[in-house]
């Protein structure tokens, strides 16, 4: 199961990375000048991609932080 859960998370991540792609590429076709509405629309999805990487790191934390303690000590 916990193999499941960080196979999930990578795929969470690379499929936030790609919808923050879709998004900046979209808002660079309707903008192509800078426009402060499509910054905060790209900074919005970036956060995305950061909270789901930030969530990533988490869970793979939680599973593998009791095996390196066992391991160290």
């Amino acid at each position: 199961m916990e193999i499941v859960a960080v196979l999930f998370s990578i795929g969470f991540v690379v499929v936030a990375e790609l919808f923050n792609t879709a998004i900046e590429n979209l808002c660079d076709f309707v903008q192509p000048n800078d426009h402060k509405q499509i910054k905060k629309i790209k900074d919005i999805s970036a956060a995305a991609v950061l909270l789901s990487a930030i969530t990533a790191f988490l869970i793979g934390f939680i599973i593998y932080l009791p095996r390196l303690i066992c391991t160290l000590s």
